[in-house]
């Protein structure tokens, strides 16, 4: 029976492939949750499906529009329902998000960049009607954080636990810890190339 009902859920991804299967940001997306040259796309996609409701959340929102792809989100939260208190309010996330636990949180930004993770409990939104913030690439917000208002972040940096971050980083390349939040520990991406070393998150 149970067989039964993963193919009967695995119909949708099965029937809207054509939807979905050109979303480039989605791609990194799946890429970045399921590192493996030995799966298909689409293997990866129900899997992570099927998995992860987290990923529910950010594969209706990568689909959200036009039609038919309304249609198809419908269709998937009815088999896979999506993390109820994870809400994703940005108009523009680069590819390669990732979303670890992910409950109460709450992401509403001016922008995202590529390769963008986030745990739980996290607000990203609003300091007035209008004041959001702006993130760039490579950036990690860990548990519980808050990054309000109308502020930048700069690429490759890693915003602490509990963290209020209320302040523009535009530099980058640090971590942010505290109430309200500041640089802990910064380096550059010049003093990462000239050691021959890409970014990586298990740095900071």
């Amino acid at each position: 029976m149970r067989k039964i009902i993963s193919y009967i859920r695995f119909l949708p991804i099965l029937i809207f492939y054509s939807v979905y299967k050109n979303n480039e940001r989605l791609r990194e997306d799946v890429d970045r949750w399921i590192k493996s040259d030995s799966m298909s796309f689409n293997k990866k996609v129900a899997t992570l499906l099927y998995t992860f409701k987290e990923f529910r959340n950010l594969f209706i929102y990568r689909n959200r529009y036009p039609n038919p792809h309304r249609i198809f989100c419908c269709w998937i939260k009815f088999w896979y329902p999506p993390e109820k208190t994870l809400y994703i309010e940005c108009p523009d996330i680069g590819g390669g998000c990732y979303i670890q636990h992910g409950f109460s949180t709450y992401i509403a930004a001016k922008k995202i960049g590529k390769n963008f993770s986030v745990n739980q409990q996290v607000t990203i939104g609003y300091s007035s009607g209008k004041d959001c913030p702006t993130i760039g690439d490579d950036v990690m917000v860990m548990c519980g954080a808050k990054v309000l208002g109308g502020i930048t972040i700069g690429d490759c940096t890693r915003i602490g636990a509990n963290a209020v971050v209320i302040r523009d980083y535009k530099r980058g390349y640090g971590i942010l810890v505290g109430v309200p939040a500041v640089p802990k520990k910064e380096t550059t991406k010049e003093k990462l190339i000239s050691l021959g070393i890409e970014f990586d998150e298990s740095l900071f």
